[in-house]
């Protein structure tokens, strides 16, 4: 008879996926939550309650009970935010928008905490929280759990997700370095930063393969690899880029990283008997035993600086010069107007939105193509070119979706609203993500998850999400942020 560990093993092995449509429509319920806390905010404060339930336990049910009826669970969100929007409607009509005439005056390039940006990395990161640990309950469907080899399902999202939004907070640093020049520290400090961040993410992963190795947790071998993990391909994000700073003084960060993902799949197509080597081979050394770990990182580094690619032109208080690819704290236009202006840069300084249009159509039409002409389909075990372009391809059409919904409701009197909950986890989003896995750990520890009732885990899971809430909305109020 097999373990309780070989049984939960079994439960995340061998999984196929489901359909990119329906993982957007899953995700789609984020927004349809924030569209209905903008309308909530308009007739008053909202409590902590209505808050955790709209941003929270909505996204719960989206991947639990709800997930075959995303639709039925679409109208019960809705309609009670539009009714209670109906009845203060004669009190939102009173108020006006105030129009201060100070905004019409031109203001200084800076950087600017975008609301669509915060509730973005916020959603992602419930979600990314609540499937760690409702993977390895009943009650959530298997085509949402990480695919074997090939294919695509929500937790294989969620991880490219992650890096990616990393990516796009990152960028302003490089931001803040462009704004001020002689405050950019040189090669070896940057190099020994990047090692302290780096260090850190990295004990943090031993830390996690003892606990592992040590305490009869169930591991999946072909995820990273016997000792690799997610917080190992996390450290060597910053000493990479340091690396590759130089390089992108002469080449911009999309070039780059199309080239890294491009060659990357000609190796995986092409190289003989690579790929048989990925799947097949024995793992009889440290390469071997953790090959997937080592090789994906080369997809995730990609998607990493996409996100980048991304920040340069969202974080921003107003357009600059050529922000559509590259870093830049200049306008178009010169005070003296004695500038010329040439087409392309006409073309390539956008504001955020006309930004996330042009490349959400960009990199939809190429995940398009790719996934229909590649011979392999997406694998987040290799982050191949397909499962790339597939990740970067859904979040800048999230983020335009979440820069749309702020457009349409920045004319209210009280502009874009951001839950305080998403605000909070946002703040300290490596450090919940961290708590998120101990809370996994010992969850799955004290109890038989596989095991249990449909009403145990979701009473679990609400629990679960209740105290990551708490925390972070605790760690927020009393201004504490910790940075790893």
């Amino acid at each position: 008879m097999s373990t309780l560990k070989e049984r939960k093993e079994d439960f995340v092995t061998g999984l196929n996926g489901g359909s990119i449509l329906e993982i957007n429509l899953i995700t789609s319920v984020a927004l349809t939550a924030y569209v209905c806390w903008n309308l909530l905010s308009i007739r008053g404060n909202i409590n902590v309650f209505i808050d955790f339930a709209l941003n929270w336990i909505t996204l719960l049910l989206s991947i639990t009970v709800y997930s075959n009826a995303i639709s039925l669970l679409q109208i019960l969100i809705v309609v009670p935010c539009v009714v209670l929007f109906y009845i203060s409607s004669s009190k939102s009509k009173s108020q006006k928008t105030e129009t201060n005439s100070r905004e019409k005056q031109p203001k200084p390039f800076q950087l600017e905490k975008k609301p669509f940006i915060t509730v973005y990395r916020g959603s992602m990161l419930v979600l990314t929280a609540l499937a760690i640990l409702a993977v390895d309950f009943q009650v959530f469907p298997r085509r949402f759990a990480k695919v074997e080899t090939w294919g695509t399902s929500l937790m294989d999202l969620g991880v490219g997700s992650f890096v990616f939004s990393n990516g796009v907070v990152s960028s302003r640093v490089i931001i803040k370095e462009k704004m001020n020049p002689s405050s950019r520290p040189c090669m070896i400090k940057r190099a020994l930063n990047a090692l302290r961040s780096g260090g850190t993410l990295l004990i943090i992963g031993l830390l996690r393969l003892y606990f592992v190795k040590n305490l009869e947790y169930q591991e999946h071998v072909t995820e990273y690899g016997v000792h690799w993990n997610f917080f190992m391909t996390l450290s060597l994000l910053p000493p990479v880029l340091v690396l590759l700073d130089p390089i992108t003084e002469w080449i911009p960060r999309p070039a780059i990283a199309a080239l890294i993902s491009v060659m990357y799949e000609l190796v995986l197509i092409k190289g003989d008997g690579f790929l048989e080597f990925l799947i097949l081979a024995p793992r009889r050394n440290f390469i071997e035993a953790n090959r997937e770990g080592i090789v994906s990182f080369l997809g995730y580094c990609s998607i990493f600086l996409w996100g980048q690619t991304t920040g340069f032109y969202v974080l921003g208080n107003k357009p600059t010069i050529n922000n559509l690819y590259r870093p830049s704290v200049e306008s178009l236009q010169r005070p003296s107007g004695k500038r010329s202006v040439t087409m392309w840069n006409n073309l390539s300084t956008v504001s955020p939105l006309w930004g996330l249009f042009i490349w959400t159509f960009i990199h939809t039409a190429t995940a398009q193509g790719i996934l229909s002409h590649d011979p392999y389909y997406a694998s987040r075990r290799f982050a191949n070119l397909p499962y790339v372009s597939w990740v970067v391809a859904y979040n800048t059409g999230l983020l335009f979706f979440y820069c749309l919904i702020d457009k349409l409701f920045s004319g209210t009197n009280k502009g874009c609203a951001v839950p305080p909950s998403l605000d909070a986890l946002n703040s300290n989003g490596l450090v919940m993500f961290l708590l998120a896995n101990l809370l996994t750990g010992a969850t799955n520890m004290s109890m038989s998850t596989i095991d249990a009732s449909v009403g145990t885990a979701m009473i679990v899971l609400t629990m679960y999400a209740l105290v990551i809430a708490a925390i972070s909305l605790f760690l927020y109020r009393n201004k504490i942020f910790v940075k790893l």
